[in-house]
Parts: structure tokens; C-alpha cells; sequence
């Protein structure tokens, strides 16, 4: 009976589809392009020094060039939305960067070393990962480093494939396609869906960053300077919110944030959780940024009302952690952690994980064209 609570597997063949290299081409036409302007903000940058008065209406100016090229470089190249998804992505990911670190220098909070030289800045402006610097100098990588990196670039690769296959053939939604299709419902259905379906997109969202983040990491090596790292393991190892969005999720992205938000406001008095809600805005203002320029269909603040939800979870946990209650969370086992926590980031409206999914051009689609899959045809 294998196929009672699976329809999308139940009298299906197998077939495999081979990644598609449209997107691929299309994206690394618009990454080159993308590099050239990066190349030129980080002079202009440069020559600016840590003007407030000049550095932010350029960083304004720099954010807003994808919008103004988006059109007319697609007629030009002939290709259609879902082509140029990816290379959208990746490009307002990367005009993202070049905002935020424009905005950190002029607040006074780059770290120290990245902008002793022209070249130095030049590096830094257009690393997809951050270098490490100590003492005003760039640290070089440990011996080995670039090959483990190939070789993790290689696993989350196949990985990324591995659970495309699995789960696209739900609409990326398994869990509530499996209880639809056992005829489980009711209140408890719901709550599984939601948590169930939230854990699965996460998952898929971690190792395409994961991805690209390694390939970034493997960029910033092969220039002999040594990257941060990526992610910690964020799914399967955080026990709470705090340390889900503070300790192991996307480190390059919560690095920035904190340079160019939570530290000055920091620095200037305010309020602890009123600087994490200020910073979890900034992220929400990025995520906007970047979801208006890659997912068409996208609705203007659904990133937001996610992403300040989270802000106030994280306000939440520091006023449960003031009280005895404090004590349960460190005592529990890690899986008793992990399962508190992924139920915990679903109490948020899932809208994050709907704009991957539901948009007329879901990004996830975009994701799977980049790796081989197996679909199941009846």
C-alpha cells in the first residue's frame, strides 16, 4: 500500500531532469554586470570617505540602479522573468551588500583593515562573503580550508538535489499534501502542516543559501583571504528563536546587520530590544528590497510582517529569560530544543516561506532548475 498517503508517488514512474542551464547562463550575464557596478560603487565609495552626507545618497542611488536596468536589460537579452529569477536574486543580493557596507562605513563600524587600501576596499566591497580581518590585516586560510570548501560546495549540492526531489513533487508543501491525501484533519492536521510545511521550506531555503554562500566562501579563498562561515547548522542545532537568528543563521547577512544597525543604535543608548526590533526592520527593509527585484507577484510587505514578527519573538524570549522559565529551556534535550524551537518560528505568519512557494514564478522552481531531480510522472 505504498502509496496510500503519498499522491504524488502512488502510480508514478520516475524520470530524471538534468539541471537547466538557461538560468545559469542568464544569471552569470547579469552577475557580470552586476560585478562591473560593484567595482565602480567601491571607488566612488572610496573617494568619499565616511561622509554621512555623501555616502548615503550614493548607497540610495546604488540600491536603486537594479530597478532601473531590470527592464530594459531583459528586453535586451531576450529572456523571460523565470530565466533571469536566479541572476535577479543574486544581483539584488549583491547591490544589498554594497548599501550595507557603504551604510557601516559611514557609522564608523567596517572592520578594521577593510578599508586601509583602495585595493583592500575594492575586495571587500565586492566579497559575496565576509573576509576576516585581525589586527587591521586580512587573515590568511588555514591550510586545507579551500579544499574542504569544495568539497562541502559539492555535498550541499547533491543534498539540495536530494530533497528538491522529495518534496517538489508536493508543490513543496509535503506535509500537507501527505495528510490530505490520509485524510488527516482537524486542528492537530493544521498545526503539523504549518509546522511541518515551515520545516521543509526552511530547510530547502538553508542549503540554497548554503550554496551560494559556499561558493562565495570559495571565492573569497581562491583570493587568499580567509571568509567567515555561512550558517552554523541553524535548523538542527538551535534550541530558541535567539539563538536560530543570532548564533546560526546566515552569519554573512547577520554580520552586516549588526555592523550597520545594531551596533550604532546600540552605541547611541537605545534599548537593547528596541535595537533588535530596529535590526530585525533593516532585515525586513533587505528582504523587500530583495523579493520586489526577484519574485514577480511579490506583495510589498509580507517580508516585513514576517521578519518584525520574528523581531518580537526574539523581544518575547528576553522577558521569559528574566524569569524561572528560564531554567526548562536549558535543561531540555536537544531534540526536545529543536522541535520547541521550529514550533516557536512557526507562530509567525509563514508569509516568508508562501513567497517562495505560492508566487505565480515561485523562486523554489527557480531552485530546482539549478540541480538534477527526480520528478514522478503518472
Amino acid at each position: 500500500n505504498s502509496g496510500c498517503c503519498n499522491p504524488a508517488l502512488g502510480t508514478s514512474m520516475p524520470s530524471l531532469l538534468l539541471p537547466d542551464a538557461q538560468p545559469i547562463l542568464t544569471a552569470l550575464a547579469i552577475l557580470a554586470l552586476t560585478a562591473a557596478c560593484r567595482f565602480g560603487f567601491a571607488v566612488v565609495t572610496r573617494l568619499l570617505g565616511t561622509s554621512k552626507r555623501l555616502l548615503w545618497p550614493a548607497a540610495g542611488a546604488m540600491a536603486s540602479l537594479p530597478f532601473v536596468l531590470r527592464e530594459p536589460l531583459l528586453a535586451w537579452w531576450g529572456g523571460t522573468y523565470a530565466d533571469a529569477q536566479l541572476g535577479s536574486f543574486l544581483a539584488a543580493t549583491a547591490f544589498a551588500w554594497c548599501f550595507f557596507r557603504a551604510i557601516e562605513r559611514s557609522v564608523g563600524t567596517t572592520p578594521v583593515g577593510a578599508a586601509a587600501s583602495l585595493a583592500e576596499w575594492i575586495f571587500y566591497m565586492s566579497a559575496d562573503v565576509d573576509p576576516r580581518y585581525r589586527d587591521g590585516k586580512p587573515l590568511r586560510p588555514p591550510p586545507g580550508k579551500l579544499r574542504s570548501q569544495l568539497a562541502k560546495l559539492c555535498a550541499t549540492y547533491a543534498a539540495t538535489a536530494a530533497f528538491v526531489s522529495a518534496i517538489e513533487p508536493f508543490g513543496f508543501r509535503p506535509t500537507a499534501a501527505v495528510c490530505e491525501a490520509c485524510g488527516v484533519s482537524g486542528p492537530l492536521a493544521a498545526a503539523l502542516v504549518r509546522v511541518g510545511d515551515n520545516l521543509s521550506g526552511t530547510v530547502l531555503i538553508y542549503l540554497f543559501l548554503s550554496l551560494l554562500l559556499t561558493l562565495g566562501s570559495i571565492l573569497v579563498l581562491a583570493q587568499g583571504h580567509d571568509p567567515i562561515d555561512g550558517f552554523d547548522n541553524p535548523v538542527f542545532k538551535s534550541c530558541s528563536p535567539r539563538e536560530f537568528w543570532g548564533r546560526r543563521w546566515n552569519l554573512q547577512v547577520n554580520a552586516m546587520l549588526k555592523r550597520s544597525c545594531y551596533k550604532p543604535l546600540a552605541g547611541a543608548g537605545l534599548a537593547a530590544p528596541l535595537a533588535t526590533l530596529a535590526t530585525f526592520g533593516a532585515s525586513a527593509g533587505f528582504h523587500e528590497y530583495q523579493f520586489a527585484l526577484s519574485m514577480p507577484g511579490y506583495r510589498v510587505g509580507t517580508a516585513s510582517v514576517f521578519f518584525l514578527g520574528q523581531g518580537l519573538l526574539l523581544v518575547a524570549q528576553s522577558l521569559l529569560e528574566a524569569t524561572p522559565l528560564r531554567h526548562l529551556a536549558s535543561r531540555a534535550p536537544l531534540p526536545l530544543g529543536v522541535a520547541f524551537n521550529i514550533t516557536a518560528l512557526s507562530l509567525v505568519p509563514d508569509y516568508f516561506i508562501c513567497n517562495w512557494i505560492d508566487l505565480p514564478t515561485p523562486l523554489f522552481g527557480a531552485v530546482a532548475r539549478l540541480v538534477p531531480r527526480i520528478m514522478w510522472a503518472a
